[in-house]
């Protein structure tokens, strides 16, 4: 009995009726109860005193502290925000500008490439596309000027509640404004876009306008070659590319009204020449044309046997009577005058007086 008892008190408790008063083990029956309660009572003590340390600290720092402390906090929490607006508007205020600055270069760079498809495409489509592009120059032209403000905190006394409320107040008032401005500059953005979008739509008229005038001069210029032909197709289908693939086609409409005027001049060679070589061949050719019959080449016509032909005596015409022509008579000499022999008087002037 005794050595079962010991045999239990080494294994632990494993039954009820092996049980003892006084002899239940603790922690499997490896350690001993005394130890292992003082030290859970000291863990518990030192946890007690620091919490307690920390509150007591937390509650004499406040009870002490400076509220012009903690109003800057909140200072630099409202400066934080007026920042990240501030940021906001310039971005906008940048995307303004870029959308000012492309409608400005499209605008100006578009006027010759509309001017020198004149004549080349339907009328109706191009006048459209210069209205447009007068409408986005003149959008451009009058662009709104965009200032973001800067904020820059004064010099005050930190440790004065006051002249932190007051800074407090200056944040809050510069903040309230940007709003305003920032729907302004959206607004002028929004604008601007709209025009450009509006003038990129007549574009593509004026591409599909290029489309079908391409088809027409080559079938109408079929005199040139098909070299030449063909690069007005080339150029045409270039910019009907260009505009599928989300581009506005203004780079590649050049070139077509480069090609469509190198096929006319070609078609119009071809057709000059082709009339100087007719020309020079009826030149070669003589014109035989028949000379009208004379009097004495023309047949008589035949009598009728009613009327037999009359003869009528024709009598020579007399001779007029001619005069013979009256002599001349030399014409007679006029008489010279004589020279005087008297001698010269009045001191010989030889002048009478």
């Amino acid at each position: 009995m005794g050595t079962s008892a010991g045999r239990a008190d080494d294994r632990g408790w494993v039954a009820p009726e092996l049980a003892q008063a006084g002899r239940r083990p603790l922690f499997g029956g490896r350690r001993k109860a005394g130890a292992v309660n003082y030290l859970s009572v000291a863990a518990a003590a030192i946890a007690i005193v620091a919490l307690v340390g920390t509150a007591s600290f937390a509650v004499v720092q406040r009870a002490t502290a400076n509220p012009a402390d903690e109003a800057m906090v909140s200072l630099g929490e409202r400066e934080a925000e007026l920042r990240n607006d501030t940021n906001v508007l310039q971005t906008a205020a940048d995307l303004y500008v870029a959308s000012v600055s492309d409608a400005q270069a499209l605008a100006d760079t578009s006027a010759a490439t509309l001017t020198g498809l004149q004549g080349r495409v339907e009328a109706a489509p191009l006048a459209a596309a210069e209205a447009a592009r007068a409408s986005l120059a003149s959008a451009a032209s009058a662009s709104l000027p965009v200032a973001v403000p800067e904020y820059r905190r004064a010099s005050f006394d930190e440790k004065s509640f006051a002249d932190v409320a007051q800074a407090i107040d200056d944040v809050r008032l510069a903040r309230e404004a940007l709003p305003a401005l920032l729907a302004r500059v959206r607004d002028a953005r929004a604008g601007i876009v709209s025009s450009i979008d509006a003038f990129r739509a007549e574009l593509r008229n004026v591409g599909a306008a290029i489309d079908a005038a391409a088809g027409a001069e080559v079938a109408k210029n079929d005199a040139a070659a098909d070299s030449f032909r063909d690069a007005v197709r080339d150029a045409a289908a270039a910019v009907h590319s260009a505009q599928l693939a989300g581009g506005d086609g203004l780079a590649e409409m050049p070139a077509y009204a480069t090609a469509l005027d190198a096929l006319r001049a070609e078609n119009t060679r071809v057709l000059d020449l082709r009339a100087a070589e007719e020309e020079e061949e009826r030149s070669r050719t003589p014109q035989r044309e028949s000379d009208p019959p004379s009097r004495n080449q023309q047949q008589p016509s035949n009598p009728q046997p009613s009327d037999p032909p009359t003869t009528e005596p024709t009598t020579p015409p007399e001779p007029e009577p001619t005069t013979p022509p009256e002599p001349t008579t030399p014409p007679e000499p006029e008489p010279q005058p004589q020279p005087s022999t008297e001698p010269p008087t009045n001191g010989g002037t030889g002048e009478s007086p």
